[in-house]
């Protein structure tokens, strides 16, 4: 070979040899520049292994390569680092991915259909729009329960007119009516909301000065004054009677039957002219009457009449019984014959009603005749 095919030759030796050598040099740089690409650190624990828990556990890219790659980083690739990574990636993916889980999961069926979601607990209401049952439309919001009422207003019905509990119960106060139309006076025996009751009767007004009194039995106001009627006169309450006197039940006949509430002395309430003794003193109310109730709850032993009812006290002498020119028993007393009887006044063609008597005590100032049956208070 030439002189000058050597020398090429060797030049071409020479730059193989440099260039191989300056390769080498630049491997070597990218470790001290750290910038050669990842190899077990960053891959194992950021990208693979956390980031694959992130998906599998049903969370996003992000929240899988950022959290569990950054987890790993730190730690250099460590198994702590991509179990850490495979925690936070697989609670956040459970909420994302894994679906939306729903207050009180779901489940609220009645008698308990609403979630109170702060609590994520299943309750009847937390509004009075959950209510729907008709005898409960009110929510309780701190019991959160369906209730009858929260207040007596809520309570419209007389019979149940207070608010117990969150029931509608029986009045004990006037107070518990004050919202009933009409009837603002509690009965408290009845415990039912009425116009007024026969001790309760201020609601009825005043006639000329006089208290107005109330109907006992229907609860109701009348146009009866206080203190009106006296012995035998109709009553509709205690009230009614004039001062010394009860308004009581008469009753009549061997299976008793009711003639009617009458006004009768209160045996020794002499302060308001009772008598102290029936048959001594309270003619003709002669017989005494043991623990009689009165039409408004007072009881006590009044005086009666032995024989003979209020029925026919009041046409005693006064009530003409004739039909034609002959008496005629029906017209008179409650049950003719027997409380009363048409007869004649003295040889006068003139027929009045009288009253059965035991005795002269059971008369009206007069006497007894005994020699006829049945015997009758003479006319």
């Amino acid at each position: 070979m030439s002189r000058l095919g050597l020398g090429l030759v060797s030049s071409v030796l020479l730059l193989s040899v440099v260039v191989s050598s300056a390769c080498s040099n630049i491997a070597d740089d990218c470790q001290t520049t750290s910038t050669c690409a990842p190899v077990a650190g960053a891959t194992a624990g950021g990208t693979t292994l956390g980031g694959q828990s992130g998906k599998s556990g049903g969370g996003n890219t992000s929240a899988g390569s950022v959290n569990a790659g950054e987890g790993g980083s730190a730690t250099a690739g460590t198994a702590t680092a991509g179990s850490s990574g495979n925690a936070m990636a697989g609670e956040a993916g459970g909420g994302v991915g894994g679906g939306v889980t729903l207050p009180c999961d779901g489940a609220c069926t009645a008698p308990t259909p609403v979630c109170d979601e702060p609590n994520d607990t299943c309750v009847e209401c937390l509004a009075e729009a959950d209510c729907t049952a008709s005898a409960k439309k009110k929510c309780d919001t701190d019991a959160k329960a369906c209730v009858a009422c929260l207040e007596s207003a809520d309570c419209s019905t007389a019979a149940a007119a207070k608010c117990d509990g969150g029931e509608c119960v029986k009045c004990t106060t006037n107070n518990d009516c004050a919202h009933v139309a009409g009837k603002g006076v509690c009965d408290v025996a009845a415990g039912e909301c009425v116009q007024c009751t026969g001790k309760d009767y201020a609601s009825c007004g005043m006639d000329t000065g006089t208290p107005l009194v109330c109907d006992s039995v229907a609860r109701t106001c009348t146009k009866k004054k206080k203190a009106s009627v006296g012995l035998c006169q109709a009553c509709v309450s205690d009230a009614q009677c004039t001062p010394g006197k009860l308004c009581v039940e008469e009753k009549f006949g061997a299976q008793p039957q009711s003639v009617g509430f009458f006004c009768f002395y209160k045996q020794g309430d002499t302060a308001n002219g009772a008598p102290a003794d029936c048959f001594a003193d309270g003619a003709p109310y002669a017989k005494t009457l043991i623990n009689q109730l009165s039409v408004d709850g007072t009881t006590a032993d009044i005086c009666g009449l032995r024989s003979s009812t209020c029925a026919a006290r009041n046409q005693f002498s006064a009530k003409d019984c004739a039909t034609g020119n002959a008496p005629d028993d029906a017209k008179c007393g409650f049950a003719a014959g027997k409380d009363s009887k048409c007869d004649q006044v003295g040889a006068s063609a003139n027929y009045r009603c009288t009253m059965t008597c035991v005795s002269s005590e059971d008369c009206p100032g007069v006497a007894c005749d005994t020699g006829v049956t049945p015997a009758v208070c003479g006319l």
